[in-house]
């Protein structure tokens, strides 16, 4: 009987610590799109999502076509809920000529000095971004 009582506290203790630390996946969401300059896919280009209250950033790279996917960590997808500053960056993603970085074909606009806001909800989150070189946002239709 004392083994199973010690089992059933063990058991509950855990449960308790997890639902402390925030473990639950209540309080992400999955975050893809696609980010465009200019009207073409940006390829390789380094999204970085920065909350607002603070706490981890989730940050994805885009593939050939244009498409990302957040990740907060390596065994967490997507971002807490809230509202962020996103920046994205093309600089030092490889792609220069003899191994030198890629110089940043991103308008500051868009990453230093970033003008790109999101909120990011429960459950999937589509967030397109597409960029112009002059520094305009261009609103998906």
């Amino acid at each position: 009987m004392n083994f199973r009582l010690s089992v059933c506290l063990l058991a509950g203790s855990l449960l308790t610590v997890g639902s402390l630390t925030g473990c639950s996946s209540g309080d992400m969401g999955t975050v893809t799109g696609t980010i465009t300059l200019d009207t073409k896919p940006l390829p390789n280009a380094l999204i970085q999502f920065y909350p607002k209250s603070g706490g981890p950033a989730s940050q994805g790279r885009s593939d050939a076509n244009g498409n990302y996917e957040l990740i907060r960590d390596r065994e967490t997808m997507g971002a807490a809920i809230g509202e962020y500053e996103v920046r994205i960056s093309t600089a030092g993603s490889g792609g220069g000529d003899y191994g030198k970085p890629a110089p940043e074909t991103v308008p500051a606009k868009y990453n230093l000095k970033s003008e790109l806001k999101e909120n990011v909800e429960g459950g999937k989150n589509v967030i397109n971004f597409d960029l112009d070189s002059q520094g305009t946002i261009i609103q998906p239709k």
